[in-house]
């Protein structure tokens, strides 16, 4: 069954900012991997036997995530994803939907990183290595791995490739601009990846429009937690800073600095 989602997601007001922010809200004192526990729908409500769980051979929950999964080392937006494997979703599970969300932001025009969904009931793992950004064709879109058959993936603008933590680019920034260095130099964010377990072979979601909601990925991560039967959480950290970050909008110098790190 194919069912057509229509989001109410209230128009964001905020200039749309392609990546992630400097702007981290308090940091939760809760276990990262526990951060959006019962996060809309029925989530943990105990409909099925054996507990729906995610996790990585990549990292444990809680741990920093390693390197080669962030912008550490590159471009800012760049970096490829962990590998993630889950359990069997619930009694009715027909797809499942996965969200990147930095947690410790409060805005969610930045907060929101990556979202893969239409993924089939009998695949229970999300590859490693789906790349980010291409530095050599920045506009570019990645296609979806054969292994997810059929899933489709999307990045915070719309984009179709995976946008890996990048938290401490304002770093970078305000060396490049001679600003006062934020202090502390660089600040862990902390990260979640929520699998969902949803009631329908394929969703049809709404195109991308900035005027709705600036961050997709937000809107798309209240639609699946809207119809998700359950679902489950790894958590991590990062504080990696890229190498290099464009030019143009929050990058910009003349755009005004940024308040220090929290």
């Amino acid at each position: 069954m194919m069912r057509t989602i229509v989001s109410a997601t209230v128009p964001c007001l905020l200039v749309a900012v392609f990546g992630c922010s400097g702007e981290a809200g308090p940091e939760s004192t809760a276990h990262v991997g526990q951060a959006l526990e019962n996060h809309g729908g029925d989530h943990g409500s105990g409909r099925h036997d054996k507990p729906f769980r995610v996790t990585s051979p990549n990292f444990d929950d809680g741990d920093a995530l390693p390197a080669p999964y962030t912008c550490a080392g590159g471009p800012f937006a760049t970096g490829v994803s962990p590998e993630l494997d889950w359990t069997k979703g619930p009694k009715g599970t027909k797809s499942y939907a996965i969200v990147l969300h930095d947690v410790s932001l409060t805005d969610p025009n930045l907060a929101y990183h990556w979202a893969a969904w239409n993924i089939p009931h009998e695949v229970r793992t999300l590859p490693e290595g789906i790349p980010g950004l291409d530095p050599a064709d920045p506009n570019a879109a990645n296609p979806t791995p054969a292994g997810l058959k059929g899933g489709v993936q999307v990045q915070a603008r719309g984009v179709a490739r995976y946008f890996a933590p990048c938290p401490d680019w304002v770093v970078l920034k305000a060396e490049k601009c001679a600003w006062p260095e934020p202090h502390p130099v660089a600040v862990p964010d902390s990260y979640t990846f929520t699998v969902y377990a949803l009631p329908d072979k394929e969703i049809e979601v709404p195109a991308y429009d900035a005027t709705v909601d600036s961050n997709y990925v937000h809107q798309l991560d209240a639609i699946f937690a809207s119809m998700a039967l359950d679902s489950a959480q790894i958590g991590f950290t990062s504080d990696a800073v890229p190498s290099s970050i464009t030019d143009s909008g929050p990058f910009n110098c003349a755009n005004p600095p940024l308040p220090p790190a929290q």
